[in-house]
């Protein structure tokens, strides 16, 4: 495909090592050194938590539901970004930065991507149907700490993306030269990577599917660039949204700027959620937009 011309020179790297086995162990060494990070992580949050008298830190910490522990749960990530970086080196004899692609404008072009992403965000909020605000409380705090916020969900961002459409994307594609192979491998990974045991099973599988339709426009903006630039300014918008925009008292709501009461759980016991509905295709239809929003900026 033409239009993925430059994501040969973005592979090219990843070729000298990129059998199979290779990749398979290189991935599951990744996945453990992350694992280990992260429990010894929770061990210290819990540790400290205690020793300032706050024991709901370790509940932000696995479950987003305050400020100070989503932030280190997001900052936590550079343990994966480490892992990853020093398995390239170590298992690939390459280096760690060969994972970004093309550093040509990397900034600049993740602040425009970025800009353009939260523009469409911003549009969608202002469209009708208008929704209430009503028992919203706005958090003046974390406005003021929203610098390290952002800090924290762009480690987050570039950690997913160097290992998936980085290290996997880059060795899968080295490996197999039809986009559908490399593409559909490495999103269903990451769709996988999301699938959350504790939710409703209908509402699990959705937001997979979700999360491969994602992960697809963040592979094919890599592909396109030769550069993971596109992809991390269009993962850390919606992330930047999701986190931060608005959420209701509970699971991952560390960070919002305005945070709505619970939602009463038990009003809808009884009904079954549906596996596709008009809401979920919007859903769907979010990535899409924003994939739309991120090519239009980076012809420019």
């Amino acid at each position: 495909m033409n239009q993925y011309a430059p994501h040969l020179a973005f592979i090219a790297p990843a070729k000298p090592r990129s059998t199979l086995w290779t990749l398979v162990i290189g991935y599951a060494l990744i996945e453990a050194a992350y694992y280990v990070a992260r429990g010894a992580t929770g061990l210290f949050v819990t540790l400290i938590g205690e020793l300032i008298g706050y024991p709901a830190l370790i509940d932000g910490y696995e479950w987003g539901q305050n400020y100070p522990g989503l932030l280190i749960e997001l900052a936590s990530f550079s343990f994966l970004i480490g892992a990853t970086v020093f398995i390239t080196w170590a298992h690939h004899s390459r280096s760690g930065w060969t994972l970004l692609g093309d550093l040509t404008g990397f900034g600049p072009t993740v602040i425009k991507v970025t800009t353009g992403c939260l523009l469409v965000f911003v549009a969608t909020e202002l469209a009708p149907p208008f929704y209430s605000y009503e028992g919203a409380e706005f958090q003046w705090l974390r406005l003021v700490l929203l610098p390290l916020s952002v800090a924290a969900l762009l480690i987050q961002v570039t950690a997913e993306e160097m290992l998936y459409r980085g290290y996997l994307q880059q060795q899968l594609a080295a490996r197999f030269q039809n986009p559908i192979i490399w593409m559909v491998a490495v999103n269903l990974l990451f769709g996988l990577a999301h699938f959350d045991r504790d939710a409703d099973l209908v509402y699990a599988m959705q937001y997979v599917v979700w999360a491969f339709v994602f992960g697809m426009a963040a592979s094919d903006l890599t592909a396109r660039t030769g550069s993971l630039a596109a992809a991390i300014g269009y993962h850390l918008a919606n992330n930047l949204f999701a986190f931060m925009f608005w959420a209701e008292e509970g699971v991952d709501s560390g960070l919002a700027l305005l945070l709505f009461p619970a939602f009463d759980a038990h009003s809808d016991e009884g009904m079954a959620m549906p596996w596709f509905d008009l809401y979920y295709a919007s859903e769907l239809a979010m990535p899409v937009v924003l994939w739309l929003a991120a090519r239009i900026v980076i012809r420019r």
